[in-house]
């Protein structure tokens, strides 16, 4: 347990208080807050900037729009189209008549067909509805035009799709149709090419050129499905627009800057692609591919693509290539070709590298409550603050594998490694303010700042879609010589003087950036990485920053003590206040360790009159702490004692596992013997558990078959058990398995036992069976692992719907139980529908009784003391005083312990003693001593 080795860490490492900053009570809860975001479903969200407002737009299909002023909050707008003079026009009329009638060829007006979309696309589908057919708008600012332009997919079936130009004078509309930019799924029939530009292109025909014939399969390249429009100005001046989807891949075209639409001055190759459709630069061979969308940063243009499907269990994801040059070729960092030579699957469990892979679907990740799934048909912007954006949409995960369909906005940092590849930040962009020059010129941390415990997210490129397949963070440490050790091991080094880091792991190099982020959902601090290797796997960590983690801590943690409490039993300082971060330690120090010690162990047994004890916790994380005192009350030993005389009356059983036989107490000639089934590792007995007295058993863990138990006595058999049974223990959970015995008890095919879910489960083997707190059900959550709890379960014969049958109690409260059972055929779900005959029978009946064995699926890994067993049913008086009494440095009681009372008998006559029996001649001040049986603290 890290917490009781922080004062020798501090003397190995000369950590001393004056090394450290104060982090007070209140600055903590201050520095720990939750935090909302206003969200919005908007499916391929396209970005553009308005330097007048200074707002961030988002267009997405379907005429879902957004804006934002911080990237974080979205308000939802919508803008009309415009048919004339009527300036809130309908989707059924928007896009029939174009306004441009005539474009320049040669430097000669010729004209452009009026080339009506909504037909085109609805003219051989009789159930055609435009209002689900607007798909992925691009909007950007046309200087020449001085007008913000709209490329809008009108889609339709079998390719019957064009991309078209509407405009406007303000961002938010109202927009009017101009012309096509861009149509497709022409043929020499229904939708004939003469009724459409294709002739302004290649010339006047009269049938078209054969390789329009076959529109796509996967054995030619094909022609692409005119959708997904991104137009974008190069470093030039020059417009153009890439698109598609699937099908033939992506191709891209030149646009005129004057008119917005297609420059047909140019010309293209079947070589590059087509004539008429322009440059393939992805894709082809109808390999999944969509959502293009191209951006020029820091030197390179970098190609966006989404492959898969984009539902939940359609393997969505974002893959990244870059070019010197706008129209290619695009490559990835193994210098692979974003244009396929051949049909592959590229997305899912078999998927191989090609495009760098931005992220998967992931969960557990920081504070989140839902991991995203599906992300893509994203956008980017070189904002003007010297950040890079990235926008998408993303559907949700969650350990239930929901299919829910819901979707919303996400936006992160882009950053460049000094590599040139863009990874992007492990958590949403929440106001950080790092900037891309920032990254090549600063550092931020010194590597000693970097060292600690990272959770490390790894984005495989193959990903099983179809079975929901989420990846989740693993613990790894990255060393301050250098090394990574945890779950996956290798070396790291930051850049001197940037925010350069690179990772090597499993063989692999990862380059990417440190920095400073804020978690998502709260406003909490980490160091945070993100990396790509060449092969195009993304990988994401972080620690938290140690201020926020020692903040989180204050604020979340509660405390075991507080000032005034009376103490009369054993106070657990460490198991009852977890530790929520990896870099956080704590250190309990008592101001009377021989009343109180620093563990909480109270000792009572001699103690004359109540004594204020000081405990003083201290939280260390880093070059920050925390501390705080509490003036507690130690109760004297008469006052310590509890009224209930009773609590030990019907013990049979009580082992301490302390002598060598491990012997009842109560009847030395029973003894438990440890145990193990197949290559199950035995049960070990030792004294390490610092709050218990004396030995501890250690039960390993084991599956069926193969258990770790301790085989005891039945004190039990043979009895009536008129007055019920009661058994009680101790327990410290290893981990929350919430399957594996705790104890147990069988005979004829019949089974009683209980597992760390306080699931008690009985069934005779013959159609009849009890379930409480079955873990398909609930998890009770009851038994906290690293923390002693006290378990006390009472068997009754006669039961009612508030009390008998089976009650379960942890640390002297009653529990909420969940029931399910059958009796005889019958089912039912309340307390009172079970015969507990039956499971009393049982107990009367079995040989031994077991710790570690008797469920359907193994022993647990847990360690117990103080097992007990009665042969009545205890009250909740009873329990409350058998936990008083127990869980303190003796029992003071029918069972108690016999070392200390042989010191007390030693300390008589008023000779004074130390606490181990030791007779003292000069009693120092402050000190707590024996004398006359009775402890007396020296003042």
């Amino acid at each position: 347990m890290k917490q009781l080795y922080i004062l020798l860490l501090a003397l190995l490492t000369g950590t001393s208080a004056s090394a450290q900053t104060e982090l007070t009570t209140s600055e903590a809860k201050s520095l720990y807050k939750t935090v909302s975001k206003k969200r919005q479903s908007v499916h391929d969200p396209s970005v553009v900037y308005e330097p007048n407002s200074k707002r961030y737009y988002i267009f997405g299909s379907h005429r879902a729009q957004a804006y934002t002023t911080d990237l974080q909050n979205w308000t939802w707008f919508t803008s009309p189209w415009k048919v004339g003079s009527n300036n809130n026009a309908s989707n059924e009329n928007a896009f029939v008549t174009p306004k441009v009638t005539k474009v320049k060829k040669g430097g000669v007006e010729v004209d452009l067909p009026a080339f009506n979309a909504k037909e085109w696309a609805a003219r051989t589908d009789a159930s055609y509805d435009i209002n689900g057919n607007m798909w992925a708008p691009d909007v950007i600012w046309n200087p020449v035009m001085q007008k913000w332009c709209q490329y809008l997919s009108v889609n339709g079936d079998k390719w019957h799709s064009s991309i078209i130009l509407l405009t406007s004078d303000n961002i938010e509309g109202p927009y009017e149709y101009q012309a096509p930019v861009v149509i497709s799924g022409f043929d020499n029939g229904s939708h004939s090419f003469k009724d459409t530009d294709v002739e302004l292109v290649l010339g006047t025909m009269t049938t078209l050129p054969s390789r329009y014939n076959t529109w796509v399969n996967t054995f030619i390249l094909g022609m692409p499905n005119n959708i997904d429009p991104c137009v974008f100005y190069d470093e030039e001046g020059k417009l153009w627009m890439a698109y598609g989807s699937w099908s033939g891949g992506i191709f891209i075209l030149e646009l005129d800057e004057e008119t917005g639409l297609r420059d047909y001055d140019v010309t293209y190759s079947v070589a590059s692609g087509d004539p008429y459709f322009g440059k393939r630069i992805a894709g082809g061979y109808y390999v999944s591919g969509e959502g293009a969308y191209i951006e020029y940063i820091g030197g390179y243009y970098y190609l966006f693509m989404s492959y898969g499907f984009l539902d939940q269990k359609g393997g969505y994801e974002m893959r990244v290539f870059r070019s010197k040059k706008p129209d290619g070729p695009y490559t990835d960092g193994g210098t692979r070709s974003a244009v396929f030579p051949s049909y592959i699957l590229n997305y899912g469990p078999n998927a191989t590298a090609r495009g760098e892979k931005l992220m998967g679907p992931y969960s557990h990740w920081g504070y989140m409550s839902l991991g995203e799934r599906s992300q893509g048909h994203n956008s980017v912007i070189a904002a003007p603050d010297d950040r890079t954006y990235l926008i998408y949409h993303t559907r949700f995960c969650n350990d239930n594998k929901d299919v829910n369909e819901g979707h919303q906005v996400r936006v992160h940092q882009l950053f460049q490694n000094k590599n040139g590849w863009l990874v992007a930040s492990p958590f949403e962009y929440n106001g950080e303010t790092i900037t891309n020059t920032d990254i090549t010129t600063q550092q931020p941390f010194t590597t000693d700042e970097i060292a600690g415990t990272y959770q490390l997210l790894v984005h495989k490129i193959p990903n099983n879609h179809s079975n929901l397949e989420q990846v989740e963070p693993v613990t790894v440490s990255l060393n301050a010589d250098g090394t990574i050790t945890g779950s996956r091991t290798g070396t790291w080094r930051i850049e001197e003087g940037t925010h350069y880091i690179t990772l090597t792991l499993s063989n692999s190099i990862y380059y990417g950036v440190v920095y400073e982020e804020t978690m998502d959902y709260t406003n909490m601090h980490a160091v945070a990485i993100t990396a790509v290797s060449n092969g195009g796997v993304s990988v994401w960590a972080y620690k938290l920053h140690p201020k926020y983690e020692l903040a989180y801590q204050v604020k979340t943690q509660k405390l075991p003590v507080s000032n005034n409490k009376n103490i009369k039993q054993n106070v657990d300082l460490y198991g009852s206040m977890p530790l929520y971060g990896d870099q956080t330690t704590l250190e309990w120090t008592s101001s009377n360790p021989a009343v109180i010690n620093n563990y909480g162990k109270y000792y009572p047994l001699g103690l004359a009159e109540d004594t204020e004890v000081t405990l003083t916790a201290r939280l260390n994380c880093s070059n920050y702490f925390w501390q705080e005192s509490f003036v507690v009350k130690a109760l004297s030993e008469a006052n310590a004692k509890n009224s209930n005389t009773t609590w030990a009356d019907g013990m049979l059983a009580h082992y301490e596992f302390d002598d060598a036989e491990l012997a009842n107490k109560l009847n030395p000639s029973e003894k438990a013997l440890l145990k193990k089934n197949g290559t199950a590792i035995a049960p070990t007995v030792d004294d390490t558990e610092l709050l218990r007295n004396g030995n501890t058993v250690h039960l390993n863990f084991g599956a069926n078959g193969k258990e770790s138990y301790v085989a005891i006595p039945n004190p039990l058999k043979g009895k009536d058990l008129a007055n019920g049974a009661t058994i009680s223990f101790f327990v410290k959970r290893t981990d929350d398995n919430l399957w594996d015995a705790l104890f147990g008890m069988e005979n004829n095919g019949q089974r009683l036992y209980m597992t760390g879910n306080l699931y008690v489960g009985f069934n005779n083997g013959s159609g009849n069976y009890v379930d409480i707190n079955h873990p398909e059900t609930v998890k009770t959550g009851k038994l906290t692992p690293g923390k002693w709890d006290m378990v006390t379960i009472t068997f009754s014969r006669t039961v009612n719907s508030s009390s008998g049958g089976i009650t379960i109690y942890v640390n002297g409260n009653k529990t909420t139980d969940k029931y399910k059972e059958s009796l005889n055929g019958k089912e039912a779900t309340t307390k009172q529908g079970f015969d507990y005959n039956l499971i009393l029978d049982l107990m009367a009946s079995s040989d031994e009784l077991w710790l570690g064995k008797g469920s359907f699926w193994g022993s647990a890994d847990v360690r117990l003391d103080d097992v007990m067993v009665y042969d009545r049913v205890l009250n909740l008086l009873d329990v409350m005083a058998l936990q008083q009494m127990t869980d303190r440095s003796n029992m003071n009681g029918k069972t108690t312990g016999i070392e200390e009372n042989v010191i007390i008998e030693k300390c008589k006559n008023d000779i004074i003693c130390d606490l181990q029996g030791r007779r003292i001649e000069n009693p120092r001040r402050g000190g707590l001593y024996i004398r006359n049986g009775k402890k007396i603290l020296v003042r």
